[in-house]
């Protein structure tokens, strides 16, 4: 079949369709974009919480090689954490840091 493209009207819906299609797919890589963004933010977050964690786990640790009656399991240590729970929230400025890595190292 010769002739005009613009008088072929199956080609033209197609052609519609995978312009809406692919206006919805922008609009979702966008929604994505923006998401990954937000999730990388929270993360980041809790990286000076998780560190100072880290740092005091294997402090606690490491105090059986020092007197083995210092011998403590994750699993207690996860239960300490655990404890401080609801008070470290996502840390959005250096204060709330410093109270989070503060409530965590008192318990």
């Amino acid at each position: 079949m010769k002739g005009n493209i613009l008088e072929d009207e199956k080609a033209i819906n197609v052609l519609s369709s995978s312009k809406a299609l692919s206006e919805e797919i922008t609009a979702k890589q966008e929604v994505a974009t923006r998401t990954e963004v937000e999730i990388d933010t929270t993360r980041n977050g809790y990286r000076p919480v998780a560190v100072h964690s880290t740092i005091l786990f294997f402090c606690i640790s490491d105090l059986a090689n020092i007197e083995p009656m210092y011998q403590y399991s994750l699993v207690w240590f996860i239960n300490l954490y655990v404890q401080v729970g609801p008070t470290a929230a996502v840390p959005t400025s250096a204060v709330q840091i410093e109270d989070n890595n503060s409530a965590f190292s008192s318990i």
